[in-house]
């Protein structure tokens, strides 16, 4: 069965990015050198960076003729549309249920109508979990594998852990807003109990909206083992670092929003 070429997506990313081997260097780079998705981001609003649809770009190109595109949280489409130009042929799944922002699903739509073959792209309005069951490409695998979904320890944890059955025997998983410490962590774990889950690429930027790579990014090549059927998840580690980055740190930062927007709602106008 044919792979994704993982050769080739290198090659793709050393001709984008000279610096694409020093990483220091690569997570300071303002854009790659096609400059032809630079347009996209003035006219589809999102939260991308040239630099990253590039990469997506760069992911699809080297898909095998029998593997998919697939990508969690999607918003306005801007990273679905860049991972589309120039592949006419590449199949795309993607889903989102809009649960963090309002009126996006109609403009995605739009988006998907102005900015790819019709259809190329199937989108799914649901809940990840309900995404990764239903799993619509199916009979095909997925080649690349692109996450930018919720980012709390469990979803980020999930969101990959779901994904595993459904990977091509050589894939790509790129991840996105993996400044925060939740993803990091999530990714790592997942990382210790798969060992052809390798990470091949680790992007940080200063801060969150860089004009780099947005809030970070990860690429890891995953290479199937006999012996990943036999990995349970949740795996040992989980439950404890669910209780510190979702129980506690994010149920923190939950309470201090909402003492915020109180004390606001209660300004004199």
């Amino acid at each position: 069965m044919p792979e994704m070429k993982f050769d080739a997506f290198i090659a793709r990313c050393r001709r984008e990015w000279p610096e694409f081997s020093d990483p220091s260097r690569l997570a300071r780079s303002l854009h790659p050198a096609d400059r032809s998705l630079e347009s996209l981001l003035s006219r589809i609003p999102g939260m991308a960076t040239e630099n990253k649809l590039k990469l997506l770009n760069c992911a699809v190109a080297a898909l095998a003729d029998d593997e998919v595109y697939v990508e969690v949280g999607c918003y306005q489409g801007a990273s679905i549309v860049g991972a589309a130009t120039g592949n006419p042929r590449a199949r795309i799944f993607a889903c989102d249920n809009f649960s963090q922002f309002d009126g996006a699903a109609e403009a995605l739509r739009r988006t998907l109508d102005a900015h790819t073959a019709p259809g190329q792209v199937t989108f799914c309005d649901m809940d990840f979990h309900d995404f990764m069951r239903a799993a619509p490409w199916r009979p095909a695998r997925i080649g690349a594998y692109f996450y930018d979904g919720g980012h709390s320890f469990r979803d980020q944890y999930e969101g990959v852990a779901l994904a595993l059955p459904h990977l091509a025997d050589d894939a790509l998983v790129i991840i996105d807003d993996t400044n925060k410490r939740e993803a990091r962590s999530a990714n790592n774990l997942i990382a210790r109990a798969i060992p052809g889950f390798e990470l091949i690429l680790d992007l940080r930027t200063g801060r969150n909206h860089s004009p780099t790579w947005w809030n970070g990014v990860q690429v890891f090549r995953y290479r199937r083992s006999p012996t990943d059927s036999s990995v349970r998840f949740p795996t040992p580690g989980f439950a404890i670092r669910k209780l510190i980055y979702d129980d506690f740190l994010l149920a923190r930062k939950h309470r201090r929003r909402a003492r915020r927007a109180m004390r606001k709602s209660r300004r004199p106008k």
